[in-house]
């Protein structure tokens, strides 16, 4: 199970540098095309998180956590699909501002799920 924890959490970090990346490009008006990139690439990300999640439920870590992790991960996709719609004009980066910061948390529930795992760590 480390193994795969290992090879989920190195692949997080790869998407997510991607999705910054992308992201990024996005703010700054580049790019446009590769929307639809950033968001499948945003959806196997949570999915990643979910089998980590369900990973960490069978290795020992809290359950609040792990749910939590789902759950989140839920929060996630619809936040994503969802944002353009909030906060017309300029009150918009707002909500670009808190996407970002929702992405980032995903990628720091892996991080905390995975080491845990590796750790071995029960409850």
């Amino acid at each position: 199970m480390k193994i795969a924890t290992i090879v989920i959490q190195s692949a997080v970090r790869v998407l997510g540098l991607v999705l910054i990346v992308l992201g990024f490009l996005f703010w700054s008006g580049r790019s446009l095309a590769l929307v639809p990139v950033h968001m499948r690439i945003g959806e196997v990300l949570v999915g990643l998180l979910w089998i980590l999640a369900g990973m960490g439920l069978r290795a020992g870590v809290s359950p609040g956590l792990a749910i939590g992790a789902i759950f989140y991960g839920f929060f996630v996709v619809a936040f994503g699909m969802n944002k353009e719609g909030f906060l017309p004009g300029r009150a918009h980066e707002v909500i670009r501002v808190a996407h970002f910061l929702i992405g980032l948390g995903a990628i720091g529930l892996v991080e905390m799920i995975a080491a845990k795992i590796k750790r071995g760590v029960a409850k």
